[in-house]
C-alpha cells in the first residue's frame, strides 16, 4: 500500500498527539480520512438491524499471535529489543506459551491450535465484513514492525484483504465516539459480548442507556478463554441493533458465532472501559465516553 491517510481527526479530534506528532493509515488508494471514514459509517449505519456484518480490529497482539514477533528497530533500548525477539526466534522462549494482557492465557499444544482456527475466522470475516487493520506510521513507531508482513500474511492464508474490506483501526471505535455517535445508540437496541460481571454489566447497562439507547443486553463469555468460547444465542431476547464485542484476540471467534443475529458486530477492545468508567479513555486520550469529548474537539462532519 503506497498511499498515507491522516487520521488526526478521529476521536478526539488530536490523535496524531497520542502517537508523537503522527498517525497516518497505510491505504490501497489516495483518499481524504474524513471521507473514507463517512463511507465506512454510512454502510455501518445502512446495514445495523438488516445484514450480518462483522468488524474485526487487529494490531499487536492478533498479529504476534499469528506471525511472532518482528524486530522493531525504533526501540529503546535497542538490545534489550533484540534479545526478546531472538529468544523466540530461536525457541529459547516458547512463543506458543501465550498470555494476553486481557487475561487470556492458553497452552502451548492449544495455541498451535487456536492459530490455526484464527486464521479461518479471519478469513471468513474478511468475506463477510471489515479488517479494521492497525497498519499506519506514527510518531512513537509503535508496532511498525508488523507493517510489511501483514499483506503478505492474508495472501499466504487466502484472506481477502483489499480496498474494499480495509479500514484503519481507529475507524472501529471512532463510529462509538466522532461527531453522529449519537445514531448508534439513540433507541437502538444494543449487545454487549464481554468477559463482564454484574458490576460493570450494571455500568456499561447505565453509561450506554444514558446515551439514548432503548436497550441494553449482555452475553457474558469467559475473562481468560474466548478464543474457545461456544455462544448460546437462544439466549438473546431481544433482536440488537447493534453487537459491541470486546474479548481480545478471541474477538473473531465471536463475531463469527454472531452470524445468525443478522446484524452488525463490532469488536471494540478495550474501549469496553469507557463504559465501565466513564472518565476513563483509550489508545493515549483518543477515545472517550462521547459525553466526555468537549464539542470544539470534534472535527468530523456528518
Amino acid at each position: 500500500m503506497k498511499y498515507r491517510v491522516d487520521l488526526n481527526f478521529i476521536g478526539v479530534g488530536n490523535s496524531a498527539i497520542a502517537y508523537g506528532g503522527k498517525l497516518e493509515a497505510w491505504s490501497f488508494i489516495n483518499v481524504e480520512g474524513e471521507e473514507w471514514f463517512s463511507d465506512f459509517r454510512q454502510h455501518i449505519l445502512s446495514s445495523m438491524g438488516k445484514k450480518y456484518l462483522p468488524v474485526y480490529r487487529m494490531a499487536d497482539g492478533e498479529y504476534r499471535f499469528l506471525m511472532g514477533r518482528k524486530y522493531n528497530l525504533h526501540k529503546k533500548p535497542l538490545w534489550k529489543e533484540i534479545l526478546a525477539v531472538t529468544a523466540e526466534k530461536l525457541r529459547i522462549k516458547n512463543p506458543d506459551k501465550w498470555k494476553t494482557s486481557w487475561g487470556e492465557e492458553y497452552k502451548p499444544k492449544e495455541t498451535r491450535q487456536l492459530r490455526k482456527k484464527l486464521s479461518e475466522q479471519i478469513r471468513e470475516i474478511s468475506e463477510e465484513g471489515f479488517l479494521s487493520c492497525y497498519i499506519n506510521d506514527n510518531g512513537l513507531n509503535a508496532f511498525i514492525e508488523f507493517n510489511k508482513h501483514i499483506e503478505s500474511y492474508f495472501i499466504f492464508n487466502k484472506i481477502k484483504f483489499t480496498k474494499d474490506n480495509y479500514i484503519p483501526f481507529h475507524f472501529t471505535v471512532g463510529l462509538l465516539t466522532n461527531d453522529g455517535w449519537e445514531e448508534f445508540y439513540l433507541n437502538r437496541n444494543l449487545l454487549v459480548v464481554s468477559g463482564t460481571n454484574d458490576l460493570k454489566e450494571q455500568l456499561i447497562k447505565t453509561n450506554i442507556l444514558n446515551l439514548g439507547a432503548k436497550s441494553v443486553n449482555f452475553l457474558r463469555i469467559s475473562e481468560t478463554e474466548s478464543m474457545k468460547e461456544q455462544l448460546d444465542l437462544t439466549t438473546v431476547n431481544i433482536r440488537p441493533d447493534l453487537c459491541l464485542v470486546a474479548a481480545g484476540i478471541g474477538s473473531a471467534n465471536i463475531l463469527t458465532q454472531l452470524a445468525p443475529l443478522n446484524t452488525v458486530a463490532l469488536d471494540i477492545g478495550g474501549y469496553i472501559n469507557c463504559f465501565i468508567d466513564i472518565k476513563s479513555s483509550q489508545h493515549g486520550g483518543v477515545f472517550k465516553y462521547p459525553l466526555n469529548i468537549k464539542s470544539e474537539t470534534r472535527i468530523f462532519k456528518n
